[in-house]
């Protein structure tokens, strides 16, 4: 019965029929292995310093697997009970030596990894179902819920240092912006301030007499929040969206947001200005459920048709496919501490490992995909690799990404004209046939 409620509740989607896509041929790596759990997997994460990723599981289990990289499997070390319901999300803390667990019971644990004993239980940690908790610094976690707060926790005395409620739904994703790292700043890392100065938390002080930095935050009820974790005040907040927003990231530099939605929609925001979106991508025939920053120009998106694509942003592309999970959504994604691997979690009951150290590497996806935007041949080549299916969504692109390097753009196009002549009907001809069966496919 709790499965079905979730789910209504969260995702309203178990009696939706998954519309399959036009899928691009997948990109170089592949699958690694597969670890098979005894049920549903709701999250997913690494040991940062470990070959050893976890499961959460919809039962309140916690699945612990080590992977073997030299055989390419997975291998169960064990399950460990942690929830009387589902747990929803989970994050590792203090450099690996701590697992913590929301549950949609309200509470959170905090598990030894070394021994897999409690350590600590919050009961009623919220007065709602724990949707997702990540990690703020050595002594500090953020927990969001059903209900739309956010509450900030000094794990070492176990309280709460601030709460926030600026959402009417649940909160779906956060990520943690360091101080500096937003709005374009090119200094990111903490700036130093007294600790004991008027308004300054105790987490705050907790983070080595450093500015903690703020929080971004999505919602179900359509809107992207940004959370002072000094002052704990609500900086600004996006208009809400006739859409629920499931998947949040920051992106070029700290200039932009970029959050996934329901109806599978990439919508852009200026970091700092929230009201209206500044760009919007659709192309995704179902909801974006899960986002995995690669690099600052591309992302990694989990979809609930169960597809994992490589998507280049400003300009707007799809470049590729990772792999997928059959029709099954892909509920989380995680990204391994040495960038070699991409975990999934799906309702297949599998987490699955995926070779992404291409994306990594000079030439890969992702750099094609954040160069200058300029190199035709290089775009035309990389649709001919996936099948004429990466969608060219420059026309989309905002002005601020634009300004300065037009004339060199311009430039560079005109010394490759002469090379490119006699083909440029035929590139122009297979791109728009590319995007007409992207889109026929939806």
């Amino acid at each position: 019965m709790q499965k079905t409620q979730f789910h209504i509740s969260r995702r309203r989607r178990l009696d939706r029929r998954h519309i399959s896509s036009l899928a691009p041929t997948p990109m170089d790596g592949g699958e690694l292995c597969s670890a098979r759990c005894a049920e549903q997997p709701f999250d997913v994460g690494f040991h940062p310093n470990s070959q050893i990723f976890v499961a959460g599981l919809i039962t309140g289990e916690v699945e612990v697997w080590e992977r073997d990289a030299a055989r390419d499997a997975a291998r169960k070390l064990k399950t460990v009970r942690c929830h009387d319901a589902a747990c929803r999300t989970l994050a590792f803390v203090n450099d690996g030596a701590l697992l913590l667990t929301g549950s949609s019971d309200r509470s959170i644990l905090a598990t030894d990894v070394a021994t897999s004993k409690p350590l600590a239980r919050l009961t009623n940690a919220h007065k709602a179902a724990v949707n997702r908790i990540i990690s703020i610094d050595a002594n500090t976690v953020a927990s969001g819920d059903d209900d739309g707060v956010v509450k900030v926790w000094d794990t070492r005395k176990q309280t709460a240092c601030g709460q926030f409620a600026p959402f009417v739904d649940f909160v779906s994703d956060m990520t943690h912006v360091p101080m500096g790292a937003g709005a374009g700043e090119q200094t990111p890392g903490p700036a130093a301030v007294d600790p004991a100065a008027p308004g300054t938390s105790a987490a705050g002080a907790a983070a080595g007499a450093a500015h903690p930095g703020t929080l971004v935050a999505a919602s179900g009820d359509g809107t992207v929040g940004h959370l002072c974790l000094r002052s704990f005040k609500t900086l600004g907040q996006s208009d809400t969206l006739d859409d629920e927003l499931l998947s949040v990231c920051v992106m070029k530099r700290g200039r932009k947001v970029l959050a996934g939605s329901q109806t599978g929609v990439l919508t852009l925001f200026d970091y700092g200005k929230w009201e209206d979106p500044s760009d919007r991508f659709p192309g995704h025939p179902s909801s974006i459920d899960a986002l995995v920053k690669v690099d600052e120009d591309t992302v990694l998106t989990g979809s609930s048709d169960g597809i994992i694509r490589v998507i280049g942003v400003l300009p707007n592309k799809m470049l590729g496919v990772v792999g997928e999970h059959g029709d099954m959504p892909v509920e989380r994604m995680a990204l391994s501490p040495d960038r070699t691997a991409l975990a999934t979690a799906s309702h297949d009951h599998t987490i699955k490992l995926w070779d992404v150290k291409y994306l990594f590497e000079e030439g890969g996806a992702g750099l094609r995909a954040s160069g200058d935007g300029d190199d035709d041949e290089g775009d035309a080549s990389l649709r001919a690799e996936l099948g004429g299916a990466a969608v060219d969504g420059g026309d989309d692109s905002d002005d601020s990404d634009s300004e300065g390097g037009g004339g060199k753009r311009k430039r560079k196009k005109e010394k490759k004209k002469s090379k490119m002549a006699g083909s440029g009907e035929a590139r122009a001809a297979a791109k728009k046939q590319a995007a007409k069966k992207f889109f026929d496919g939806l």
